[in-house]
């Protein structure tokens, strides 16, 4: 051996050696930022995803503003149909 066993270098080569990385998880990526991180579009569209201020439709492929839900507003009987700026109802939510 390079080292002897009562050699005070041993002590500090063994434990340099035996040394266990990456215990945690600061490293790893989850399935779902490794599916966005796939996805073909722009980093603006992608981070926009992954805050939620916009979805992606899977089936055109589209980065699309989420739906939302307006106060005095019904989808199937009275859609609103004007510009969200000109939108004057109190109270708007995503609808999930």
């Amino acid at each position: 051996p390079l080292v002897a066993l009562g050699d005070p270098l041993a002590g500090a080569l063994s434990g340099a050696l035996g040394q266990v990385r990456w215990k945690n998880q600061n490293n790893s990526v989850s399935l779902l930022q490794q599916y966005y991180k796939r996805l073909p579009i722009r980093k603006k569209w992608r981070r926009a995803i992954l805050r939620g201020t916009m979805h992606w439709c899977e089936e055109t492929g589209q980065v699309k503003i989420p739906p939302i839900a307006i106060a005095g507003y019904d989808d199937k009987k009275n859609p609103y149909r004007g510009k969200f700026e000109n939108l004057r109802s109190p109270r708007v939510w995503l609808k999930d």
